[in-house]
């Protein structure tokens, strides 16, 4: 049993293009245009961020809840309340600031009980971390942001 990442989409036709610019460089370039340079060459972060997850990973060991055991892993009331989230026909919506959008991360583990997922919602200091089951025989079917909301839809 291991968590797994869940790809965090964006509601179609919501988005607003980021215009681009001609490519520039050296002293004539602009903020915009270096960064979208920078981040659309950073392939071996990747291997960095593997290897982070590697090293600070936290064993499910039963009933230690300091190191991510299952006693963590709330039912799905107290997570829901938890995170203020609002449940919504076949999922959950829960309201962030897009300037965190980025940085959450959102990811699903098989128990033998059901699926259960962790929100992890970085904060100045360290962040908040919320693992809960799903509704019996409920599964993640996607995630997404509309607007400033996280939403979570599932499959049953």
């Amino acid at each position: 049993m291991e968590w797994t990442r869940v790809s965090i989409g964006e509601k179609k036709g919501d988005v607003p293009q980021i215009p681009t610019l001609p490519e520039s460089s050296g002293l004539d370039t602009d903020a915009l245009s270096s960064h979208q340079r920078f981040m659309s060459s950073i392939g071996h972060m990747t291997e960095v961020i593997d290897n982070h997850e590697k090293s600070t990973k936290r064993v499910l060991i039963p009933g230690v809840e300091a190191l991510g055991g299952f006693d963590s892993i709330r039912s799905f009331q107290d997570g829901v309340s938890a995170i203020g989230a609002e449940s919504i026909g076949n999922g959950l919506e829960i309201l962030l600031s897009k300037s965190i959008m980025g940085e959450v991360l959102l990811q699903k583990m098989a128990v033998e009980s059901g699926q259960a997922i962790r929100l992890v919602v970085p904060e100045k200091f360290g962040g908040n971390v919320e693992s809960f089951m799903l509704p019996f025989g409920a599964t993640v079917d996607e995630a997404f942001w509309d607007g400033n909301r996280l939403k979570i839809t599932f499959n049953y």
